[in-house]
């Protein structure tokens, strides 16, 4: 490499477009290729301007002066010709890539009348969806997820008729046992319904039908069941990658955010990481600090996966986990006094161990045994 490196950012999402500005920073020319034609934005946000809590320009990462500023040559091009072997994209050849590709919202094989799944994964879809609904109109929200129940939630908000409707047996992924029903609670007194441990069999013209047979009637139909990484052609769909987060065997390119999966150990199998903004932002810094290490002679810096909560707040409804959620030898102890229905604060026990936080309707204490937590999740297992 020269003494300025010429590295390719490939998707200006979080993570993306933190490892443009880091290299940046150190001198590094760099071209963020971006395939939408907006600036970069905080995805999180887009469910709040779908239903007209939040305008588009107020959720970009960062103004467009500050690439310029920075010296990114923010490029809204889509990178069709891309050779990783080559490092090459669009027919240019570049000292080093970096793939933030991200991912694609996931929309499982609906029987029926598919055409009406709307998803929530763009800036695009967020404003189709703005220019769809409108107060008293009912919304289905297929998927119970996080991002599903903020759905619902901000169309409530919206004056929308919100339906959650969710396959599994519980909201959240499963993740919350005895203190969904609090979570259920906040939920259903915005007016919002929920059906859970039925999937859609099919899409009808004016509603869905379940597997049970149940019928739910509505004007707007929104499809939140997860997403997938994006994947890089030449690759499988998931770019593999070591703890300097290089595509292996391919050298001076690497991976960061959605479609970066890193094995938890030598020789161990690779597995899904939760996707989350910090996450994805974390990841993108320290590879293009990393990058510029290596090129300086000092070696790559390693990735581990942080420890990170998952949280959700709209209006008085709060959602904040952490940690074990979900292991068989867990014991869950309350921390709060259980006087007000609306708040339930827990603790997941491994031992004399803290593993696991589930806390709904408040935010009160939880930064305390997060950092307690965290703290037993890195000393290795007894």
């Amino acid at each position: 490499m020269s003494n300025h490196p010429a590295i390719a950012v490939v998707g200006a999402g979080h993570a993306g477009v933190e490892a443009a500005f880091a290299l940046a920073k150190g001198g590094a020319k760099v071209t963020l290729f971006s395939d939408e034609p907006c600036l970069p934005y905080f995805r999180p946000r887009l469910i709040a301007v779908a239903f007209g809590q939040a305008e588009p320009d107020a959720i970009a990462i960062k103004p467009r002066k500050a690439y310029a500023e920075a010296g990114i040559d923010l490029r809204h091009e889509a990178a069709t010709a891309l050779d990783p072997a080559a490092r090459t994209v669009n027919g240019r050849a570049y000292d080093a890539l970096v793939l933030a590709t991200g991912s694609h919202a996931f929309v499982p094989p609906f029987q029926g009348h598919a055409a009406r799944v709307h998803t929530l994964w763009t800036l695009a879809d967020a404003l189709r969806l703005r220019g769809l609904h409108a107060p008293g109109k009912a919304l289905t929200v297929i998927g119970g997820g996080v991002l599903g129940i903020e759905a619902a939630l901000r169309a409530a908000e919206a004056g929308l008729r919100a339906t959650i409707v969710e396959a599994a047996a519980g909201l959240a992924s499963g993740s919350l046992g005895a203190a969904e029903a609090t979570l259920r609670r906040a939920i259903e007194a915005k007016g919002i319904a929920i059906h859970t441990g039925s999937g859609v069999a099919e899409i009808l013209p004016d509603g869905i039908r379940l597997a049970d047979g149940r019928t739910i009637a509505d004007d707007l139909l929104l499809c939140s069941a997860g997403a997938r990484p994006n994947g890089i052609p030449g690759h499988e769909d998931y770019l593999v990658t070591r703890g300097d987060l290089n595509v292996a065997p391919i050298p001076a390119v690497y991976a960061a955010g959605d479609v970066a999966l890193t094995p938890r150990a030598e020789n161990a199998q690779p597995y899904t990481p939760p996707r989350s903004v910090r996450r994805a932002q974390l990841m993108g810094r320290l590879l293009g600090e990393s990058l510029l290490s290596a090129h300086a002679g000092h070696g790559t810096l390693r990735w581990s996966e942080p420890i990170l909560p998952q949280l959700m707040k709209v209006g008085d409804v709060e959602l904040h986990t952490l940690g074990d959620l979900r292991s068989a030898d867990l014991q869950e102890r309350r921390v709060d006094d259980g006087a007000d229905p609306r708040v339930w604060k827990s603790v997941l026990w491994r031992g004399d161990l803290p593993v696991g936080l589930r806390w709904v309707g408040t935010r009160a204490g939880f930064a305390d045994w997060e950092k307690r937590v965290c703290e037993s999740l890195a000393e290795p297992s007894p």
